[in-house]
């Protein structure tokens, strides 16, 4: 063993010694169950009407296999409104959802998506909705369920969840559910529930950051009683592991359907030019409309002088292409990160403007120039854009009316 390999090999075992690896998500050789059951979701999701989960697949099941979303090493769960927003700030998180989608780093975006996934499975295993500590390697023992998860990975009926909630809010309504059902699943071996909540958990709450559940009398029986398929008070311990697949395949679903519908359209390459309007002179408005779901969105460019009320100008209707990759987008001379138009339907909108508003010219004076979009659920570009250190995702810009044309009239995008 190498000087360096060495050193590495404590770190790796000590990280694992946690219980926050559910669903034996360690996969050496082969697929974790994680990526099984991203995979599963995947594939009863409609695709056609959710054509970028098709498209950033693999991000999904990526990210679904990716531990980096525990909010400490020794919990079961973590905060997904913050993987969402991007609010805690943990490298770990690389930005969450929204301020890498925003900021027009796609791929990241999904990959968090696949994260939030990951933990959104997690509370499918009762020891991790009980907040019952347990491991793969050392230190605590090892969970039953997900000792048999690794020879029997065998899929229960998936419900169909409604995709009517936020995508963070679909681990705890899971949670909730496997909670639920932990009274009941008796150990033949015992007599007692396999699983056990804290006195003082509180329901409907995250309770993996809450207080330690316990295995029903102190021992984990499941492995035993699965191998043998004992009967565990209605359903045998198979079944039990088997509607818990289907369960965190069925909250994949939703979850990934529900992103899909929650993110917003997004506005690349704003450009007003001239930036300085003089009477019998055009202006070109163009920029590029970005959607992730539908190829549709409408758009609204308003002018609003300094101090003053947005008027409308003109609005419009854009029917969106689909995801065009660039010709060297492999290979030595890949970009780091796609551009937008790779991974987004897009189109390229051009508008010719002779700054009149209703028939009116607009008077001399220094105006702001705002595109808004609107897709086909209701999402608008968030004005988080304008905020952020990404100049390419700009809704707003400046431009000058003169009434008369100056002899150095200033030509230029901005």
């Amino acid at each position: 063993m190498s000087k360096k390999l060495s050193l590495l090999v404590p770190a790796v075992v000590l990280g694992f010694s946690a219980n926050a690896f559910a669903w034996s998500s360690i996969a050496l050789l082969g697929s974790s169950t994680h990526t099984k059951i991203a995979a599963k979701a995947l594939s009863v999701t409609d695709l056609g009407q959710y054509p970028d989960m098709d498209y950033h697949s693999d991000g999904i099941k990526n990210g679904s296999t990716s531990e980096a979303g525990h909010e400490k090493i020794h919990n079961g769960g973590g905060k997904l409104k913050d993987w969402w927003d991007g609010a805690d700030g943990r490298g770990t998180l690389k930005g969450g959802v929204l301020p890498n989608y925003t900021q027009l780093r796609i791929d990241d975006a999904y990959m968090n998506i696949g994260r939030m996934c990951h933990l959104t499975q997690d509370q499918a295993v009762p020891a991790h909705a009980a907040h019952i500590p347990h491991s793969i390697v050392v230190k605590l023992p090892s969970d039953g369920v997900e000792k048999y998860v690794k020879s029997d990975t065998t899929f229960g009926e998936i419900p169909l969840v409604a995709a009517d909630k936020l995508p963070y809010e679909y681990y705890q309504a899971l949670q909730n559910d496997t909670r639920s059902h932990l009274p009941e699943w008796i150990s033949p071996v015992t007599g007692k529930p396999f699983w056990t909540e804290a006195e003082d958990g509180g329901r409907f709450r995250d309770v993996t950051l809450g207080p330690i559940g316990s295995y029903g009398t102190g021992v984990d029986t499941f492995l035993q009683s699965a191998q043998q398929n004992l009967k565990a008070g209605g359903l045998s311990a198979r079944e039990i592991l088997y509607r818990q697949l289907g369960m965190a395949a069925g909250y994949t679903r939703a979850l990934i359907e529900s992103a899909s519908k929650t993110l917003p359209p997004l506005v690349s390459g704003f450009a007003v030019y001239p930036n300085v309007l003089a009477p019998g002179h055009k202006a070109e408005i163009a920029f590029t409309a970005l959607e992730n779901r539908t190829r549709h969105v409408k758009y609204s460019v308003t002018i609003s002088p300094k101090d003053g009320q947005p008027v409308a100008a003109f609005t419009g209707d854009v029917s969106l292409d689909k995801p065009r990759p660039s010709f060297n987008n492999t290979g030595d001379n890949a970009p780091a990160v796609k551009p937008a138009d790779e991974s987004l339907f897009n189109r390229r909108v051009t508008i010719k403007w002779d700054g009149t508003v209703a028939g009116r010219q607009l008077p001399e004076g220094t105006y702001t120039v705002q595109v808004q979009l609107t897709d086909d659920d209701g999402n608008t570009v968030p004005d988080s854009v304008n905020a952020d250190d990404t100049h390419d995702n700009d809704t707003l810009r400046v431009l000058s009316v003169v009434s008369t044309e100056p002899e150095d009239m200033a030509l230029s995008f901005n």
